[in-house]
């Protein structure tokens, strides 16, 4: 699987359709792929080969999608930086991953030059914005306008589609390689749930694009052909906006942007009746919160996504139908079609129901690896019958959780 097949799809089947929208400016299917074999263009002729990793520091955006899509399309690899993280953090990933090239819009300016001044950090930077572009840096336009559009490379399958950072909750952070196949297959496990994006909609990117939950949206929504609706900075006023003139159907929010989303005294009045699908996670949303937003967004379905960046990412899923029961609605869910989930003892052992473990996963959406860490010994299922010829890796996911929290 290739993260630019839906592309190429989407040209095939609906090439003047929308594709993006960033304020005023929209873009139909057709031109966006041209401005991405555009750029997969410049960046070859940066000298960007097959494996290559590219950075990218910029609030959500058209430019955004265009990149994750034209890093691929050159035969590059993905990686994403964290711009909450201080000048020294991003340097640290940029050197780890040996990245050369980094896109950089006009927010984050000061910051990459800032990074840029850093013991071993000398990337070219590509700047996209308003701003003059700084000496001896590339306007993203100018190349685009400069650059003939190039056949894509095909990366897929095992190759590396992103190195994605965590959050360093246990330790260090971590470069996670994620694959093509790893990132396709959890987008098509979310879709096959029915409520994770509508076919044809129009998806809004409110939460940060460097993070995994908004990518695995962003991924979901190429493989249904969304238009994708770009939000830079969350605000609430502003979003209840966007959702009732976009005529958005489909949003990935965290429970404190949904808590400030009802309490705004600007979403009274507003026609959302065209939002079907509200997906949430990172934490659990309080019952009364729960019952607020379902009222406010009448037509929509709740799903509560659980995973981690090592899982491309979702790992369980609280459907809809579990909202209304007393108990399940406190949980996490079951788990995602795309994988199996147990929660086990010290001995790898599975716990019964109701006894705290730890929470394990498999599947083909866990990640390859950590970028240049050495990892422990795969661990194998204990299942009868799984050898390790067959049997696919066990990823831990907590240190310790409830077995309700996954398989009520």
């Amino acid at each position: 699987m290739e993260i630019t097949q839906p592309l190429h799809r989407a040209v095939q089947l609906r090439p003047d359709a929308e594709m993006t929208v960033l304020g005023d400016r929209v873009r139909t299917v057709r031109e966006c792929a041209d401005r991405v074999a555009r750029f997969a263009g410049a960046l070859r002729a940066q000298g960007v080969t097959d494996g290559d990793r590219v950075a990218i520091l910029a609030l959500n955006s058209d430019v955004f999608h265009e990149a994750l899509l034209g890093i691929p399309w050159a035969g590059g690899v993905a990686v994403p930086a964290n711009w909450r993280w201080s000048p020294s953090e991003i340097a640290f990933s940029l050197k780890e991953t040996g990245v050369e090239i980094m896109l950089v819009d006009d927010t984050f300016l000061d910051l990459a030059l800032a990074v840029n001044e850093m013991d071993g950090v000398s990337t070219q930077l590509i700047h996209v914005g308003e701003k003059p572009t700084p000496e001896g840096g590339l306007d993203y336009e100018e190349l685009l306008a400069a650059t003939e559009p190039v056949e894509d490379a095909r990366r897929g399958g095992s190759d590396i589609f992103g190195i994605f950072y965590t959050g360093g909750t246990t330790g260090g952070a971590k470069g996670v390689v994620l694959s093509h196949d790893q990132m396709m297959t959890s987008a098509y496990g979310c879709v096959a749930s029915g409520e994770f994006a509508s076919p044809n909609g129009r998806l809004m990117h409110v939460a940060p694009m460097f993070h995994l939950a908004d990518l695995a949206s962003w991924t979901g929504g190429m493989v249904v052909g969304s238009t994708h609706i770009f939000v830079p900075m969350f605000t609430p006023g502003g979003v209840a906006k966007m959702l009732a003139e976009q005529e958005i159907t489909d949003v990935l929010m965290v429970p404190t942007m949904i808590q400030m989303l009802v309490d705004s005294p600007e979403i009274a009045g507003l026609d959302l009746s065209t939002v079907g699908h509200i997906i949430y996670g990172a934490s659990p949303m309080p019952e009364a919160l729960q019952t607020r937003a379902r009222a406010v967004f009448s037509k929509a379905t709740f799903l509560q996504a659980y995973g981690m960046t090592e899982l491309a990412p979702v790992a369980t899923m609280l459907m809809s139908e579990d909202h209304d029961h007393p108990v399940r609605r406190r949980s996490a869910g079951r788990a995602a079609m795309h994988c199996e989930v147990r929660v086990v003892d010290e001995l790898d052992n599975e716990v019964e129901r109701g006894t705290v473990g730890e929470i394990v996963v498999r599947g083909g959406a866990t990640m390859t690896g950590y970028w240049q860490r050495r990892t422990r010994r795969p661990r194998r299922c204990a299942a009868a019958g799984c050898t390790p010829a067959t049997a696919a890796t066990w990823t831990r996911t907590a240190t310790s959780s409830s077995s309700t929290a996954s398989r009520t």
